[in-house]
């Protein structure tokens, strides 16, 4: 599965190195300012990639006597870099073009090619890294998915300001290169806010915790929930959960009964990669059914 996912990868670092070179060699040479920021922004994504690369590396290395459950998190970490690093790049970007708007040329022709082609090439990177999200899990992919979502209005924004350029509607290229950074700058927005959730153990959705509950409350030897608690880590979930059982079943009896909840939910839920099941004694007959009328 790592493997896949480094290829998609690694693919998409290629592309975006002949991307970075292509916008800004053709962004200096064809009088393109949007374009050459749009150049800028392709060379974040290498760096980006190389980055995911490394992460993806160790995070998907096996759980030692030091990191008992696992690397995984170490993506979490990356990414959270990886928002900061967008949302300078977008600030630096923004800035340069709002210091540069007295300036104005006209872009050459062969610009609006450069952008059409770059466009369609980042919506395969786009689909690549999407497919490659829902197939394998990685919470990495995502991440550069929504960069490459960022990009290809990026580069649709460059499009539409050299066409304007073209037909002498002035400052359009620092106008769409100011948009463009704000793109960038709402996608480091949301990278952060993916890796700040899976760093503090943030809870699953509650129709999925809902789910969980009722299957739980289903099993044999259930009487109830006592107390349930969920966590991401990072791509997985981890459940405590206390149930109550009948006081008299040996304690054989009682383990059994955990340990069939254990077992059943981790099948049941493939995204769960851990649920630790505590038992309570129930209560005493007569509290049962003074507390059932209640």
């Amino acid at each position: 599965m790592h493997k896949n996912v480094r290829i998609i990868v690694v693919l998409g670092l290629i592309l975006n190195i002949l991307l970075t070179v292509i916008k800004i060699s053709a962004g200096l040479i064809g009088d393109s300012y949007s374009l050459f920021s749009d150049g800028i922004n392709s060379l974040s994504d290498v760096v980006i990639s190389i980055t995911l690369i490394l992460t993806i590396k160790y995070a998907s290395k096996k759980p030692d006597k030091d990191h008992p459950y696992g690397h995984e998190k170490y993506e979490a970490v990356i990414n959270m870099f990886l928002g900061i690093f967008l949302l300078v790049t977008a600030i630096l970007l923004s800035l340069n073009s709002i210091l540069s708007i007295e300036t104005f040329k006209e872009p050459k022709t062969f610009t609006i090619v450069i952008a059409v082609i770059a466009i369609f090439i980042k919506i395969v990177i786009y689909q690549i890294n999407i497919i490659g999200y829902k197939k394998y899990n990685q919470v990495s992919l995502k991440a550069d998915a929504y960069n490459h979502l960022g990009d290809i209005l990026a580069t649709s924004l460059s499009l539409i300001s050299i066409i304007l350029a073209r037909n002498n509607i002035k400052y359009m290229e620092n106008i769409a290169a100011v948009l463009i950074s704000v793109i960038i700058f709402i996608n480091g927005l949301k990278v952060i806010k993916d890796a700040t959730n899976y760093m503090v153990d943030l809870s699953p959705k509650k129709s999925f915790n809902k789910k969980v509950k009722e299957f739980i409350n289903s099993i044999d030897g259930v009487i109830k929930i006592d107390d349930y608690k969920s966590r991401l880590h990072v791509k997985n979930i981890y459940i405590d959960v206390e149930i109550q059982v009948d006081r008299n079943l040996s304690l054989i009896d009682a383990h059994k009964i955990a340990e069939d909840v254990h077992i059943k939910v981790e099948n049941k839920f493939k995204e769960v990669l851990h649920c630790m099941v505590h038992v309570n004694p129930s209560k005493e007959v007569s509290e049962l059914n003074e507390w059932s009328f209640q």
